[in-house]
């Protein structure tokens, strides 16, 4: 009896959102799909990536203080955004660039513990509420900044997926730097694997998660964090306290990649001590799995990630 030649894939790797971006179809679907489906992700790059100059939030960072016109994407990504910053009462807040300047993960050396008379002052320019949009202008306060980072590569990905599913593919995965894996799955590929890396352990992998037409979001502290007389601070900060945030790992499922992406980074945020109400509160509005893995190694999760216990 003939067995049947396993399925081949067409897969490439591009650097786009300061991150390895990968795309994997079927090999019937052809190059062309792969190169318009990164054209795609480096169109929204340009469009929407606060580091990249002249795309929407760029420009409404340079004009802080002054409305710009943006559109109906900036807009539904703010409300969002927003919606989850009212629920996590302000510890995730995508104002937090001074924070960011300030403990120096834009410096290469020179790392040092911030004063606190600092810390008060770069809190002072880090308030989501200040966020304000009226139609399809936005505008932020004098001294703010926002960074994308946590959403727009998500975002991306999203829009990657659903370009995928109108060209008529039922089978393909897409990883945007290891923290934003999204697939599509038929019944001839029921399933792709993904590996969750140690929370710990850099490079190393502690265990995989099967995800159908879904998306996993991870953050994580491991790969991204400075060291300061000899302790590690990670990079995603409690923007109440404006420290780094006491979680080492985030793991979200959702259907939609952004909001996964804001879900995970979110819940890496919030104290332990007010989760539980935080997450039945996002509940309400979001319908996503989870696990939380604190620095001393307690977990929480829901039933899919069990065999995290």
């Amino acid at each position: 009896m003939l067995q049947k030649a396993p399925k081949q894939y067409l897969a490439q790797t591009r650097r786009i959102f300061h991150c390895n971006c990968k795309i994997k179809i079927p090999i019937e679907h052809g190059e062309q799909l792969l190169e318009k489906s990164f054209e795609l992700l480096e169109e929204i790059d340009r469009k929407y990536n606060s580091y990249v100059f002249g795309s929407y939030f760029s420009c409404i960072n340079e004009r802080r203080g002054n409305w710009f016109t943006v559109d109906q994407d900036c807009i539904e990504m703010i409300n969002t955004i927003q919606k989850v910053s009212v629920i996590t009462k302000g510890h995730y807040d995508i104002t937090c660039m001074p924070l960011l300047k300030l403990w120096g993960f834009y410096k290469e050396n020179n790392h040092k513990l911030p004063k606190s008379n600092e810390l008060l002052s770069a809190l002072e320019k880090v308030d989501f509420r200040s966020i304000l949009t009226d139609g399809l202008k936005v505008k932020i306060g004098t001294e703010q900044e926002i960074i994308t980072g946590s959403f727009i590569k998500a975002f991306a990905v999203d829009k990657a997926i659903e370009f995928l599913k109108g060209q008529g593919v039922t089978d393909a995965v897409i990883n945007a730097g290891g923290s934003t894996i999204s697939s599509l799955n038929d019944t001839s590929h029921p399933v792709w694997k993904v590996n969750i890396p140690d929370p710990f352990i850099k490079d190393a992998f502690k265990t995989g998660l099967q995800i159908n037409s879904q998306t996993f979001s991870l953050s994580g502290s491991v790969d991204n964090h400075l060291i300061i007389d000899g302790k590690k601070y990670g990079h995603i900060l409690n923007c109440i306290t404006g420290y780094p945030a006491e979680s080492i790992q985030t793991g979200v499922l959702t259907k939609s990649a952004f909001v996964g992406d804001v879900l995970s980074t979110a819940l890496f945020t919030v104290p332990a001590v007010m989760r539980n109400e935080v997450i039945a509160e996002l509940k309400k509005d979001f319908d996503f799995e989870y696990f939380i893995i604190d620095n001393d190694n307690k977990k929480t999760f829901t039933e899919c990630f069990q065999y995290l216990r």
